[in-house]
């Protein structure tokens, strides 16, 4: 891929017009080089956030660091065959990328900003909301002083200049994601330090983005922070009308949340719902822009009044894929931004860290000790203090907002950079190993008297899967919207009007979670869901009659050509195996996998083999018989055969004993190809020559080579020995 990629640079100037020597000033040149940013900007951020989940850091963090990389400070400004100043080169703007290029960050901003207020747990908010409001308004407190008192002592303005309140603006933020990706997976979202820390977040957006309101709108007014004069005389108005703007259109669309839903909703289709609810986030954030505010404003807000309704999951679903887009140019672009002759310069790295150092203790101070008041013991307050502490993902857009709007100098960006870098690095860490200890973290133990979990254990992975798929459709026939994510463990969201059922599938169990008055309904849907498996299961042996299918599963012709070198070892093949049963038969194949390596739990492939052969002997006619199965025990897909020259009893359907027996062993995550595997030695066996060959072979290699050479015949019974 690299290569032809150079190759494409090499190749560019001399596929140019050799006349056109003013191509390089027109638009459509520009937005050539626009598509080659976009694409390497992709790759990077990529490459970037794979080596950084490698390293155990967050996945923005390494694209912001591929950004860096490739950014006009450092690699993006090597000249290149048919690009003199390099692919990324330094704007003659007030930022150091195109314009165009950050149009498209922008875009991403505002995409980010919606799935933030989108995924926000109003219900939750709600409930928690006064230790939210607590916690969060202490943490955004000690924060903006922090940020305040960096600025100030460092460009020796006074305390109020815009610069230095937007540093203390930057210092509030939380990294949402962070935390609640670290509660998740040690499963403690439901935790009083879990649902508080979110619902402190919130409250901590909603006061930053506020801030961030009020700081743009006074520097719009000719910097009248920075002379000293008039100050609160035209703060306290800015701030009034940038909070009855911001409650203004909150409040109005949670009240009119459902109807905007149900309006969605007459497109029927999905993805054009998620695609127009996207296109009202875009709107609104066009409309908060024109009114002074920023466009992440809007877009937040329009986030926040569709969390609640019933297409919520459904658009995060559905967006999904332009997330994944937009993500890695919005965090590759702003590391683009970030000078690295102006950051490591020793008064800018020096700031940075105590900057990094201020805002953990205000929020291990001001979150932290806010909890202590709140019914919280010390090992609770210092959670949510840790977890406070990451800004992350909302820290990066504030400061590309205040860059590109000149209330940042590089040296102040440069700063606030360090200091994000240094908490999104270093708090995730320390916050999973807290979480990692079993403590209680209240002074009284807490009780959930809202919401009820419900199990259903069937001891069958292939029951579990077919209820299930039946649940799921079940509810989508009764109107619910219906949303999963494949993790470790299938994860759904059902939701209509005001009811949500969250569903977590194991391999062998169901798990709802519900409110307590909706467990009937819960309930309902299961046992019917068994009926209905129960009456498929009878239509199934009255219609299908599986024995006669048997008949016709070794066909005469059979294009399946299989590389049996790769999927059958040597040491797997036995010429003259003497057994009493199939199940010694089975279990002799089964350890020679074992011992191959090709297993790394042989009796659970053993269970999984002897499982299938309960349902129905895999014994075929004419001495053949195919036991097969798939289990995680498999590391990857294997064969092993065994010829048995006295043959054994495999309840075959013709009633006369087996002679050659392939088992077939796969991964049950990862089966790869099982079906062309199993089709394949029916190509193999489908004639009397080719078994009676197969009997007569003395040698594995051989074996192994007329199975090669049978599998690309078209008659495989014709194939002429050779010597």
């Amino acid at each position: 891929m690299l290569p032809l990629i150079f190759l494409a640079f090499a190749l560019a100037p001399a596929l140019a017009d050799p006349g056109s020597s003013s191509y390089a000033h027109t638009l459509e040149h520009r937005m050539m080089v626009l598509a080659l940013q976009i694409g390497i900007i992709l790759f990077a951020g990529h490459w970037g956030s794979r080596l950084a989940r490698r390293a155990g850091i967050p996945a923005i963090m390494g694209e912001l660091l591929a950004g860096i990389l490739i950014g006009p400070y450092l690699l993006g400004a090597l000249p290149l065959p048919g690009y003199p100043s390099g692919l990324f080169p330094v704007a003659d703007t007030t930022l150091a990328i195109s314009p165009e290029l950050y149009g498209f960050a922008v875009v991403a901003s505002i995409v980010l900003l919606f799935l933030t207020g989108l995924q926000t747990d109003l219900r939750l908010f709600l409930r928690f909301a006064f230790k939210g409001s607590v916690v969060g308004l202490g943490g955004a407190t000690f924060s903006l002083l922090a940020g305040i008192t960096v600025g100030a002592i460092m460009t020796g303005t006074p305390p109020l200049a815009p610069g230095n309140i937007f540093l203390g603006v930057v210092a509030t933020a939380t990294s949402v994601d962070i935390s609640a990706r670290i509660l998740s997976s040690r499963k403690k979202m439901a935790s009083p330090e879990g649902v508080t820390i979110l619902s402190a977040s919130v409250i901590e957006d909603v006061v930053g983005i506020t801030l961030l309101a009020v700081v743009l709108s006074v520097e719009a007014m000719e910097g009248t922070l920075g002379n000293g004069g008039g100050t609160w005389l035209f703060m306290v108005p800015i701030a009034a009308r940038a909070l009855s703007v911001w409650l203004g259109f909150t409040a109005l669309g949670i009240l009119f949340s459902r109807q905007i839903g149900n309006l969605l909703k007459g497109v029927k289709n999905q993805s054009q719902i998620a695609v127009l609810a996207l296109g009202l986030a875009l709107i609104l954030a066009g409309l908060f822009e024109s009114a002074g505010l920023a466009m992440i404003i809007g877009a937040y807000v329009m986030g926040l009044s569709l969390a609640n309704t019933d297409i919520a999951y459904v658009v995060q679903e559905k967006i999904e894929v332009i997330h994944h887009f937009f993500d890695p140019i919005f965090f590759t672009v702003i590391g683009m931004l970030v000078n690295l002759f102006v950051i490591t310069s020793l008064e800018v790295l020096l700031f940075g860290v105590l900057f990094a150092l201020l805002a953990t203790a205000a929020k291990m101070i001001g979150c932290g000790g806010a909890s202590l008041l709140l019914g919280f013991n010390r090992a609770g307050a210092i959670r949510i203090g840790t977890g406070m502490v990451p800004r992350g993902e909302v820290a990066l857009i504030m400061l590309a907002i205040g860059l590109s709007s000149g209330v940042l100098e590089d040296r102040l960006f440069g700063v606030a950079i360090v200091m994000t870098l240094i908490t999104t690095l270093t708090a995730p860490p320390f916050f999973s190993r807290l979480l990692s200890r079993t403590l209680q973290t209240t002074r009284q133990a807490l009780t959930d008297h809202e919401t009820a979990t419900t199990d259903f254990h069937f001891g069958s992975e292939d029951l579990t899967r077919f209820l299930l798929s039946d649940v799921i459709q079940t509810m989508r026939n009764e109107g619910f919207f219906v949303t999963g994510s494949e993790a470790e463990h299938k994860v759904f969201h059902m939701r209509k009007d005001s009811v949500f059922i969250a569903l977590m599938a194991t391999p062998v169990s169901l798990h709802f979670t519900c409110r307590k008055e909706d467990v009937t309904l819960v309930n309902n849907l299961v046992y019917e869901s068994i009926l209905s498996l129960q009456q498929q299961v009878g239509h199934i042996k009255t219609v299908a009659r599986p024995q006669e299918l048997r008949k016709t599963l070794v066909e005469k012709t059979n294009r399946a050509v299989v590389d049996w070198p790769k999927y059958l070892p040597v040491e797997c093949i036995h010429l003259r195996m003497e057994v009493e049963n199939k199940e010694m038969a089975i279990h002799e194949l089964v350890e020679s996998l074992a011992h191959g390596g090709k297993l790394k739990d042989p009796e659970a492939v053993l269970e999984a083999i002897l499982e299938r052969e309960k349902t129905m002997s895999t014994g075929m006619e004419h001495g053949i018989a195919i036991p097969h199965g798939r289990s995680e025990g498999v590391k990857e897909l294997s064969i092993a055969v065994g010829i048995v020259p006295e043959g054994v009893d495999f309840q075959s359907l013709d009633g006369e004993p087996t002679r050659i027996i392939f088992l077939v062993a796969s991964p049950r995550d990862n089966p790869g190809p099982h079906l062309q595997i199993l089709a394949g030695i029916a190509g193999i066996v489908n004639s009397a020559e080719a078994r009676e060959e197969m009997l007569r072979i003395s040698s594995r290699s051989d074996l192994i080579q007329y199975m090669v050479e049978n599998s690309r015949s078209r008659n495989p019974g014709t194939r002429k020995r050779t010597s």
